[in-house]
């Protein structure tokens, strides 16, 4: 076999191997973005609205309104908010169902009036919420998320195997093998 074929195979193997390293990185970022639920942490909403003049208590079952990230059309079915969890702006976690509730389809935080909230709502008029929500381009069915990530996989393998090749090929044609 001629130099120039061995030169042209050894090229296609590098510019083969480049490729898939320049690639896969990209492609697993946007596969990650397509497959993963995205954090929220400590956003913040005001109870200032909620207090009864004098902090000694809050009015019964405020609502404060919807957070951020609200879950719309296919979400509000397929994939609620997960994850939650309020705290008052020191970092005191209040209860579920007993100091607040929080719709995990509409987003509305409903503080109650128990002595938890009103102490831990003294001197402060911030709620922070943890959650977990689903992005606009969030695939919702596990065997398409399952999909998306093996094939970055593949792909890169693939590219991997085809420089492997073209390596050996060089390598047999030059009588090393």
């Amino acid at each position: 076999m001629s130099n120039l074929d061995m030169t042209q195979k050894l090229l296609m193997a590098f510019v083969t191997l480049i490729i898939g390293i320049v690639l896969i990185a990209p492609l697993a970022t946007q596969g990650n973005l397509a497959t993963d639920k995205l954090v929220i942490s400590d956003e913040v909403v005001s109870v200032a609205t909620a207090k009864l003049t004098g902090i000694t208590s809050l009015n019964v079952s405020i609502d404060l309104g919807p957070i951020a990230n609200v879950p719309t059309s296919w979400k509000t079915e397929d994939c609620p908010l997960t994850s939650i969890t309020v705290s008052n702006a020191s970092g005191t976690a209040l209860t579920v169902t007993t100091d607040y509730t929080l719709s995990t389809t509409t987003g509305v935080l409903n503080i109650l009036n128990t002595t938890a909230t009103v102490a831990a709502f003294t001197g402060s008029n911030d709620s922070l919420i943890d959650y977990t929500y689903c992005g606009d381009d969030y695939v919702n069915l596990s065997w398409g998320r399952t999909a998306i990530s093996t094939t970055m996989g593949f792909f890169g393998l693939a590219l991997f195997l085809t420089s492997l090749a073209l390596f050996y090929s060089v390598w047999k044609d030059s009588g090393l093998a």
